[in-house]
């Protein structure tokens, strides 16, 4: 008999195990992780995971002392052994463990659905069978097996109950765990400071444009923003200021684009706008619009309510060649923004 084994391997994390032995772990981990405080999170989840297989000794050393005394695992100690004992995982390994992760819930629900129907069907041909040894007609030896048969169907038909609860409470939680898996996974692709994509959520889109761009031959369009000044705004305002102007630009940006714009914190006052199926007439349009709004822009100071005008940006404005390396089209946008910059700033300057 075949039986699938799942690998998954780095310097602190080694799982080899079949698919049944990683749902029961699943099982388990799903169990400790509810009767601690700590949020219900991949984060959370790697820790009773990783705790259950038994393949991290020096982890479970460290979670078993503290809980020895019957302490609930903490948001910030499940956070502190995933960092001493995990996280060194590289970014391909870790995306590959969730991928993992995912198929072992989808796994796990399926078997857990199909169980609960088989179960079901057992409980009530055990039902019919014990109604019709009562009505047969009786004799001593009859009886006795009559007796037997209803006994173990009543107790069955509790088995049966309780395991139909326990696979409820189990797929609620797996359906727990997988929306809390998308959710982290969309967020690691946020900016922290102003909500927009961040530099790996960009990284990731402008792959995805490139490669439709270089099946379809349809253009897609770039905009590199860097804030002018934006130094002398942090030394004569306050970084409290710098991020309040962050932000504003960000959500300025954000609501000038439609459909599947991108707009994306590229890197400190730098903003990166994808535009899919957008010539470099479109997009250099699209800059100069947002170079105006933002230069009529006014962002008050909360602290003296004192109102910042003169806030402009400089853009750099590039099309996707097809089939062109992405560092290459990268460069050529970045020039054109670097030649606005050096051209005066607050200016749109196309590759």
């Amino acid at each position: 008999m075949k039986i699938d084994r799942l690998i998954i391997k780095n310097e602190g994390m080694r799982y080899d195990t079949t698919k049944e032995k990683s749902a029961e772990n699943l099982r388990q981990a799903l169990a400790l992780m509810n009767k601690h405080t700590a949020a219900l999170h991949p984060i959370t989840f790697a820790v009773w995971y990783e705790y259950v297989s038994g393949c991290n000794q020096s982890l479970n050393k460290d979670l078993e002392e503290l809980i020895r005394d019957g302490s609930k695992l903490s948001e910030e100690a499940t956070r502190n052994l995933y960092d001493r004992h995990i996280a060194e995982l590289n970014e391909t390994t870790a995306k590959r463990i969730q991928e993992e992760l995912q198929k072992i819930v989808e796994q796990v629900k399926k078997s857990a659905d199909l169980t609960g129907q088989n179960a079901s069907k057992y409980g009530q041909g055990l039902e019919i069978l014990g109604r019709e040894l009562a009505q047969s007609e009786p004799n001593s030896a009859l009886t006795k097996y009559v007796d037997v048969a209803i006994q173990e169907t009543t107790e069955i038909k509790g088995a049966l109950q309780t395991f139909g609860e326990t696979l409820s409470v189990t797929r609620s939680e797996l359906d727990q765990l997988r929306d809390e898996l998308a959710r982290v996974k969309a967020e690691v692709l946020i900016d922290g400071l102003t909500s927009l994509t961040n530099r790996r959520g960009f990284d990731k889109y402008i792959d995805e444009l490139a490669l439709s761009s270089s099946v379809t031959g349809i253009p897609f369009g770039m905009i590199l923003i860097d804030i002018d000044h934006f130094k002398k705004l942090n030394d004569n305002y306050g970084h409290v200021f710098g991020d309040r102007v962050l932000r504003a630009l960000g959500q300025i940006m954000k609501s000038s684009v439609k459909g599947r714009d991108i707009v994306a914190r590229y890197g400190g006052e730098e903003f990166a706008v994808l535009l899919p199926e957008t010539n470099l007439a479109g997009a250099q349009s699209l800059a100069e619009q947002l170079r105006s709004h933002i230069e009529r822009a006014r962002i008050r100071k909360m602290s003296t309510e004192e109102t910042i005008d003169a806030i402009t940006i400089s853009a750099g404005v590039a099309e996707y060649r097809t089939r062109e390396d992405i560092s290459d089209f990268i460069q050529r946008t970045d020039k054109a923004l670097y030649t606005a910059k050096a051209a005066g700033r607050n200016q749109v300057i196309s590759a």
